[in-house]
């Protein structure tokens, strides 16, 4: 399949993004004028290593570049993205702590753990910049009989009661991912949770389970090894670095589309200009064409957005999420 977001096209949706702030930058305030006059935290909220990690480093190294200052990580990983997510939301309201934000800690995780936060989900943080979605995968074991999700559905409704599929772990977007696909390809599995994606794939890979969902930067060198069987993508398009998946919408799920995808954020109350110097370093610094390159050479799919449409992206998420979690039968505290 042709690639739908080309490098040019993702390039120019980045720089219209970060064009349109020009305006204001030239008219900020003296606390924005010379920002930021000492190093910036970035605090990605999971441990080095990650999909998460991964992308959040690129995304600063991009950010220091224009704005000719030091963003340095932070990795406090911990509660599924809430300790990290804490401390920003305790940080001063001056952009110099910014977040990196996934679904599962922006949106998830304060929907499940809603009473145990310590901080108001919503209220405690701006929305920055959107960089990417990255879609969510379904593999399964090489000798099942299914080449796409179609079959591996009727497969499954064959066989009620032996089927399973791993996660990374109870309450995460793959199992709620995994639990939407059961409700609407009318199928039944049984969710088995891991501490990890990595345990879940091993346990495929030796046959204890039929399917493992995971994000495809963690999947992506099985998919293209042909260890695994990639038989769908959660997003609206196909991935680039995967062509040859179809999306669940293309294979009778139409309108199903979700992604883990990466924002950045920063403390709520942070001056308009300085939020506007920050959205402008994420949007101008990862439209670089290299940069566009490791994205999609990641799985991931480019997708700017601006604070506003972030902000309006970001809180629609918590809509789309609480019916998947009721679909999965959570309890919420």
């Amino acid at each position: 399949m042709t690639d739908i977001l080309s490098s040019a096209t993702t390039r120019r949706d980045f720089i219209i993004g970060a064009s349109a702030l020009a305006a204001a930058l030239g008219s900020g305030s003296a606390q924005a004028a010379g920002f930021p006059e000492r190093p910036i935290r970035f605090v990605i909220p999971y441990p080095p290593g990650g999909s998460t990690d991964i992308v959040g480093r690129m995304v600063a190294k991009q950010m220091g570049e224009v704005l000719k200052g030091s963003v340095v990580v932070d990795n406090k990983g911990g509660a599924a993205g809430a300790i990290g997510a804490a401390d920003v939301a305790r940080s001063a309201p001056d952009g110099y702590t910014v977040l990196a934000s996934i679904v599962t800690s922006a949106v998830i995780t304060p929907i499940t753990q809603a009473q145990t936060l310590g901080y108001d989900p919503i209220g405690a943080f701006q929305p920055v910049a959107m960089v990417c979605k990255l879609p969510n995968v379904l593999v399964i074991n090489k000798d099942i009989p299914a080449r796409n999700f179609r079959e591996f559905a009727a497969w499954a409704r064959a066989n009620p009661g032996r089927v399973n599929y791993g996660t990374g772990g109870a309450g995460s977007v793959m199992h709620l991912t995994g639990e939407l696909l059961k409700r609407d390809g009318k199928f039944d599995m049984t969710h088995v949770p891991y501490k990890g994606a990595a345990a879940a794939i091993q346990d495929m890979m030796g046959g204890n389970v039929a399917a493992v969902l995971d994000n495809i930067t963690g999947l992506i060198s099985l998919v293209r090894a042909g260890s695994v069987r990639a038989i769908g993508v959660s997003t609206e398009q196909r991935s680039a670095a995967l062509p040859d998946v179809p999306t669940f919408a293309e294979q009778g799920l139409p309108g199903f589309a979700n992604s883990s995808w990466f924002g950045v954020f920063t403390r709520a109350g942070t001056p308009p200009d300085v939020v506007a110097h920050l959205e402008k370093a994420v949007l101008q610094g990862c439209a670089q064409p290299d940069v566009v390159a490791k994205l999609k050479d990641l799985g991931a799919i480019p997708d700017p957005m601006g604070s506003r449409a972030l902000d309006q992206f970001w809180k629609a998420e918590f809509n789309y999420w609480k019916q998947a979690i009721a679909a999965a039968g959570l309890p919420l505290n």
